[in-house]
């Protein structure tokens, strides 16, 4: 039982950010000051509603604490980009302006160790601030599966790339491996990777749709010469020689001249797939390509009727190189509709998992169902339903309440 998982996990859903290699230290030191300001803004928001709250008065609704954000963000930042702006409080502008471009590495020649730039790159190298989300995550999943016996003999983490390769076995050869193994891949994808990883598939199906189509007329070809030779019916001939029979000398009345000859319409639908509907601005903003690949999906068993249809049992030159083709078209096919569409998944963390094993067993299923529900609550803020929180506060508010009660009677 070949088994194919893969999990997202957003950016806004990680517990530590995770920064590229090349991430230049200014969009870093920017990052660590916005969530900081963000922290602070909350904490006022939390002693105001503790002071209302023993004053007596209600807690402010969602639209109010939206509203006293955008109140108290005004003492924190601010447009004006001078050096006394509300902005610069925090790290000064000269130091910004000082490491505006610099990279993970910065050139021997241009390095000065009493510099304002090295020293701040230092200090977030020292504080692995680069490094710390995505080594976070490779070392909570070894360790996971160190854990729970799922052993591993093959590991390659591509630091800079952010992409970790992790194999129960190293042999890769499916004819010398257990029946019972995985095969994970962690990855972390920003935007501007998840974009050329988009063009490069709609391009990818583009050339399938091309060869796919011209496999298909060359078949359509065959099917009508064998259908002409052999003069036997389908739809298409019985359709046209019901409805357009041959004239014959009394027997059909010879067409007027003024008689308007019937245009017919072209016909919309090609009875492989359903008419889609026309692109809005919210399927043209995130289109997921899965219409175009079903139905490129399913012309295969349809040339593969047509060739049956006109070799039956036999096997000859032209059946062989048609078979050869088709079985080459559709394995492709089928290894990339088992990629993962980079349409469905957001910037963050990927997850990809492969799992063979036994179904009477499922052993290898079962302890990698246990690895991934551990992984995700180390890596993850996970989902935390406010209301529902809201309900047990009450709840243990009116408990304590009532056993007030109980001890003045």
């Amino acid at each position: 039982m070949d088994l194919k998982l893969s999990i997202s996990i957003l950016d806004s859903e990680l517990i530590s950010r995770i920064y590229h290699y090349q991430v230049p230290v200014t969009s870093i030191i920017r990052d660590i000051v916005a969530k900081n300001i963000h922290e602070l803004i909350d904490k006022e928001i939390e002693e105001i509603n503790q002071q209302s709250t023993e004053e007596g008065s209600i807690e402010m609704s969602d639209s109010e604490r939206i509203f006293e954000k955008l109140r108290i963000m005004d003492k924190y930042i601010s447009d004006d980009n001078t050096d006394d702006s509300k902005r610069y409080q925090f790290v000064a502008k000269k130091f910004l302006d000082a490491v505006d471009g610099i990279q993970a590495e910065i050139e021997s020649k241009d390095f000065d160790a009493l510099n304002i730039r090295e020293n701040i790159k230092k200090i977030i190298d020292n504080e692995n601030i680069r490094n710390r989300g995505f080594n976070t995550a490779v070392n909570s999943i070894t360790s996971i599966l160190d854990n729970s016996k799922m052993g591993y003999q093959f590991i390659e983490n591509y630091k800079n790339a952010r992409e970790c390769v992790i194999r129960e076995y190293e042999e890769e050869d499916v004819t010398k491996l257990p029946d019972e193994r995985y095969n994970l891949r962690l990855v972390y994808y920003d935007q501007k990777q998840l974009k050329s990883l988009r063009k490069a598939y709609s391009k990818q199906i583009d050339e399938m749709e091309r060869e796919v189509m011209h496999l298909w007329k060359v078949c359509h070809g065959v099917y009508t010469n064998d259908r002409d030779d052999k003069d036997y019916d389908d739809w298409e001939t019985l359709a046209d020689r019901m409805l357009k029979p041959k004239k014959k000398k009394g027997f059909f009345r010879s067409k007027s001249d003024d008689e308007p000859e019937i245009e017919e319409k072209k016909p919309l639908w090609n009875e492989i797939s359903f008419i889609q509907p026309k692109d809005t601005i919210v399927s043209k903003s995130n289109p997921t390509e899965e219409a175009r690949i079903d139905e490129v999906g399913a012309r295969f068993p349809l040339m593969r009727e047509k060739l049956q249809k006109v070799y039956i049992d036999q096997i000859d030159e032209t059946r062989q190189i048609l078979d050869a083709r088709l079985n080459f078209l559709q394995e492709q096919f089928e290894e990339f509709t088992n990629q993962i569409n980079p349409y469905h998944v957001q910037p963050g963390l990927l997850l990809d998992i492969d799992i063979i094993s036994i179904k009477k067993k499922k052993t290898t299923m079962m302890n990698m169902a246990n690895v991934i529900n551990e992984f995700l609550h180390s890596v993850s803020k996970g989902f935390s339903d406010t209301i529902a929180e809201e309900d047990v506060m009450i709840t243990e508010k009116e408990t304590y309440e009532s056993e007030f009660v109980g001890l003045q009677e």
